[in-house]
C-alpha cells in the first residue's frame, strides 16, 4: 500500500481513512463495514495520489476480539490491473478470432455476385460511353462495387491467418519505408511528420509487409483524426525498454472518446461516419486487422487519447535477442587487437 499510493506508513497512521483514500473507495467501506459478515467488491477502481488508476479486488471483513466484539474492519486490498488488462486482451482475442471465420465466409460468398456486377457494369460502360445520360450512372456504379472489393478484401485480410515469413527486421527501416509512401499524402495535407527513431534499435522478428500495413493504418487514422493545413503534426518514435521494442505512433487531433476506447478494436466500428470531402467512410476493419497483426507476431498495442489533444498508439514487439560471443571467439578478438596494435608500434 505504500508502494502503490506512494504514501509512507508513518504519514498515514492516525489518520480517517477518508484523507487518505478517494471518495469512490470511502464510500464502497462505508456501505459495507457496518455490515454482519464478510464482503467482497470486484474491480473497484482507485485513484491514486500521482492521478494513476488502478483496478482492485476488495474483502471487507470484522475485526474482532478475542470476546467476539466487533472493534474495527480489517480491508484486503489485492491489486489486480495487470491481470485485468491480460484478460481484456484474451477476450479480445477470442472474440476476433470467432468473427473471423465468419467474416471469411461472407467474404468468399460475396466476392463472386460482385465480381459479376463488375464486370457487366464495365461491359456495360464499353457499350454506352456515347450516351452521357448512362455513363455517370454506371460510373457510380463502378466505384462502388470497387468500393465494396476493398471492403471484401479486408475482410479476407482481417481473418487470413496466413503463413507469412517471419524474418528479422529493423523496424526503423520499416517506418522510414511506410513514412516514405505517405510522404506526399502528408505534405499536400500540410501536416509535419517528425521521426524520432533511436540508433542501433534492436531487431524484431516478424513480416515486414504486415507490420508496415500496421504503421500504415495508424498514420493514416492519425491523418483523417488531424485538422489539415498549419499546426497539425505528427510523430512517429522508437525506443527499447524491459525486451521490448517500442514503436509510438502520436497525433495531436480531435482524440477518441472515453466511451470509444474500448470498442476501437472491434470490427466494423468506427468513428468515420461523417468523413471530410473525397474521403470515404470508415469500415471499422482497419485496427481489428493491426490488432490481428500484432498478436501475430506476440506483440502488444495500447492506445492513450485525450479528447481536444491527441491519441498515442504504442506497439511493443519482443526484441530478438544478441547471441552470446563464445569465450574462444573473444580470446580470437583480443589476440587479433594485440597483434594490430604492434605492428602499429612497429611501423610507427
Amino acid at each position: 500500500m505504500e508502494v502503490m499510493y506512494a504514501l509512507p506508513r508513518a504519514d498515514a497512521l492516525g489518520k480517517h481513512i477518508a484523507e487518505i483514500f478517494p471518495a469512490s473507495f470511502v464510500a464502497e467501506f462505508e456501505q459495507s463495514h457496518d455490515k454482519p459478515g464478510t464482503h467482497h467488491l470486484s474491480k473497484v477502481k482507485l485513484h491514486l495520489r500521482n492521478g494513476d488508476e488502478r483496478i482492485a479486488n476488495l474483502s471487507i471483513a470484522p475485526l474482532l476480539t478475542r470476546e467476539f466484539v466487533s472493534v474495527g474492519s480489517i480491508v484486503l486490498v489485492e491489486d489486480i490491473t495487470d491481470r485485468t488488462q491480460l484478460e481484456t486482451q484474451l477476450t479480445q482475442a477470442e472474440k476476433l478470432s470467432s468473427i473471423g471465420l465468419l467474416a471469411a465466409g461472407v467474404a468468399h460468398e460475396v466476392n463472386t455476385p460482385l465480381a459479376v456486377i463488375s464486370s457487366y457494369t464495365q461491359m456495360l460502360q464499353k457499350h454506352a460511353r456515347d450516351d452521357q445520360r448512362l455513363k455517370p450512372v454506371l460510373e457510380k456504379i463502378t466505384q462502388q462495387t470497387f468500393r465494396a472489393s476493398e471492403i471484401v478484401n479486408s475482410l479476407l485480410n482481417f481473418s487470413r491467418a496466413t503463413g507469412s515469413e517471419f524474418v528479422p527486421l529493423d523496424a526503423n527501416q520499416v517506418i522510414r519505408e511506410t513514412v516514405t509512401l505517405l510522404d506526399h499524402q502528408f505534405r499536400t495535407a500540410r501536416i509535419a511528420v517528425d521521426l524520432d527513431l533511436v540508433p542501433s534499435l534492436p531487431l524484431i522478428r516478424g513480416s515486414q509487409g504486415k507490420l508496415q500495413q500496421v504503421i500504415l493504418n495508424l498514420m493514416l487514422n492519425a491523418k483523417d483524426a488531424m485538422i489539415e493545413g498549419g499546426g497539425s503534426k505528427m510523430s512517429l518514435k522508437t525506443n527499447y525498454e524491459d525486451g521490448e521494442v517500442v514503436i509510438s505512433v502520436r497525433d495531436n487531433g480531435a482524440g477518441i472518446a472515453p466511451e470509444h476506447l474500448h470498442r476501437i478494436y472491434d470490427p466494423f466500428f468506427t468513428t468515420k461516419n461523417t468523413p471530410k470531402a473525397g474521403q470515404h467512410k470508415g469500415t471499422g476493419l482497419g485496427l481489428a486487422v493491426s490488432y490481428g497483426i500484432v498478436q501475430e507476431h506476440s506483440g502488444r498495442i495500447e492506445v492513450e487519447s485525450t479528447v481536444g489533444d491527441g491519441t498515442t498508439f504504442r506497439l511493443l514487439f519482443p526484441m530478438m535477442q544478441k547471441p552470446a560471443v563464445r569465450a574462444a571467439d573473444e580470446q580470437a578478438l583480443s589476440s587479433i587487437s594485440a597483434i594490430t596494435e604492434e605492428i602499429r608500434t612497429v611501423h610507427a
